[in-house]
């Protein structure tokens, strides 16, 4: 590889000599990137392959092809394209090209500059004239413009970081945070940064604040968390003991770490002399396939499902738009049957369990209803049917029957009834369970705040029954919930994180039955 930017003489034009005339010509957002392949974008590909460019004569040949650069975003578009396919000798030659016109910059080409200096230092550490480079750029920026867009504050935080600017980088994350949420990618580049300079207490802060934010950390943080372990200590006891409070603060967060991750958790564990082995939980009763040990069912304790009650209602009903969709009239007179009748077993969602065999006939719809009905008196629970009132018009014998055994409550055709399944079980008891085929995804997103979201899916994966389709003589098959929780837990000095695999990733071999892959998981055991 060439030089990796041109010499101090030649740089002058970003600043760094006494003929710079460093302009900045808007604080606007950089071009949009190209979204499909143009006869420009092919041009590009087949031209950047060459080991010597003539960028006048590319330019030119560029703007006379059709797509969507032009002249005003040519500099910002061509930095970002070769960053993307890492063509470094390339942007260098570009930098020198650029930095020989002696023309302002935009804010497209400064956003492509501050990317490449990121991407750069990956592979190498940058020199002294990238650093000037990089704090020049923060200086005029913030003098120029109160406030920076989006964009343009995400590539200054990265490139800063490259640097081990981490206070200027912090101060960059605290303003992206006053009119948007910072990208997962911003949050974990910061605490990398941070533990690289063994900056441990301040990194934990970002991370509480990462948590709130739902940025999740990202392969760069986990590997500086691991790496800062290494480096600072060299008992192996001392390591395994922060190596098990990054293992705690996975299980705090339910979060599900990537394959690159696992393996060098894996790693590391197996270093200290750990039994560490990637495995599948049995779904049936939670049983790790390495270790034997089986995954804990975490109940929520009668504190945790009071403040999931007291939430509900506010956030997921009047803080949703059900009022849009419903009266107020008829939402109270729905809470009011709820207390007066309650509380139930097994709160069935009509609608659902009528299309789990597919959307066949009225009648077909009405049978598999109640197939389910009888599959829960039978065991001698009080049942409630939530659905709208055109249900009750489908096969009357069946439906007449079904109501004669339970109790039921039935919303306008135009409501909108998971809000109200999800209300009846929640105010009815703890010990209440659902039948619903319905992943909900859209009403936890409603609960906002993080902690609620996870009480919300610990109470599901507890208490939802759902429905498939089969080949067996009623033709649909009545999976209950599961026995265990599926999350990231320590059982008897045993760590058991899930990771998403390379199938995963990829949308491959997942089966949509509300359960989480089981297949890819990573057990930690001493030996």
């Amino acid at each position: 590889m060439t030089s990796m930017f041109c010499n101090t003489a030649r740089l002058a034009h970003f600043g760094l000599g006494r003929t710079c005339r460093f302009v900045y010509k808007s604080a606007v957002k950089e071009p949009a990137p190209i979204k499909c392949v143009s006869s420009q974008i092919a041009y590009l590909e087949s031209e950047l392959e060459k080991s010597s460019f003539n960028w006048n004569e590319l330019k030119k040949n560029i703007l006379f092809e059709r797509g969507n650069i032009n002249e005003k975003n040519f500099e910002g578009v061509l930095l970002k394209f070769m960053v993307q396919r890492k063509k470094f000798d390339a942007a260098n030659s570009f930098v020198c090209y650029i930095n020989k016109k002696n023309e302002e910059l935009s804010l497209g080409a400064i956003n492509g500059l501050l990317m490449l200096y990121y991407e750069m230092s990956k592979e190498n550490k940058l020199i002294d004239e990238g650093k000037t480079f990089i704090l020049k750029t923060y200086r005029d920026l913030y003098k120029k413009y109160k406030v920076l867009d989006y964009t343009t504050s995400e590539k200054l935080l990265h490139a800063l970081c490259c640097i081990g600017e981490w206070e200027k980088a912090l101060k960059v994350l605290d303003e992206i945070n006053l009119s948007s949420v910072p990208s997962h990618s911003a949050y974990s580049t910061v605490i990398a940064t941070l533990l690289k300079l063994n900056k441990k207490k301040k990194s934990m802060e970002v991370i509480e604040k990462s948590i709130l934010a739902r940025r999740p950390l990202q392969d760069d943080a986990y590997d500086a968390w691991i790496d800062y372990i290494l480096r600072k200590y060299k008992d192996k006891k001392i390591i395994e003991k922060y190596a098990d409070e990054l293992c705690l603060h996975i299980i705090n967060t339910y979060s599900t770490i990537s394959e690159i991750t696992a393996n060098k958790i894996k790693d590391l564990y197996s270093s200290l002399g750990w039994k560490a082995n990637y495995t599948k939980i049995t779904k049936y009763n939670g049983r790790c396939q390495s270790c034997s040990k089986t995954l804990d069912c975490l109940k929520l304790s009668d504190e945790e499902f009071k403040t999931l009650q007291s939430n509900i209602k506010d956030k997921l009903i009047i803080g949703s738009d059900l009022f849009l969709k419903t009266s107020p009239q008829e939402l109270e007179k729905f809470l009011n049957f709820i207390e007066k009748t309650g509380p139930y077993d097994i709160i069935l969602d009509a609608l659902n369990v009528s299309y789990s065999i597919g959307k066949q006939s009225q009648a077909t719809g009405a049978k598999a209803l109640h197939i389910v009905v009888e599959y829960f008196l039978n065991q001698n629970k009080k049942v409630l049917i939530l659905g709208r009132k055109h249900i009750l018009t489908w096969k009357k014998n069946l439906i007449g029957d079904m109501l004669s055994k339970t109790s039921s409550f039935f919303t306008d055709n135009l409501s909108q009834d998971d809000p109200y399944i999800i209300t009846a079980a929640i105010f009815s008891g703890s010990h209440t369970d659902i039948v619903s085929k319905d992943l909900l995804r859209g009403h936890i997103f409603k609960l906002q705040d993080e902690y609620l979201r996870i009480l919300f899916k610990r109470w599901q994966w507890q208490h939802q029954w759902m429905l498939f389709k089969t080949n067996n003589k009623h033709g649909l098959r009545i999976q209950p919930p599961l026995v265990f929780t599926p999350c990231p837990q320590k059982n008897n000095n045993s760590w058991h994180l899930p990771y998403k695999g390379e199938d995963e990733e990829l949308g491959l071999n997942i089966v949509n039955d509300g359960t989480p892959n089981l297949n890819n998981w990573l057990c930690l055991t001493p030996n």
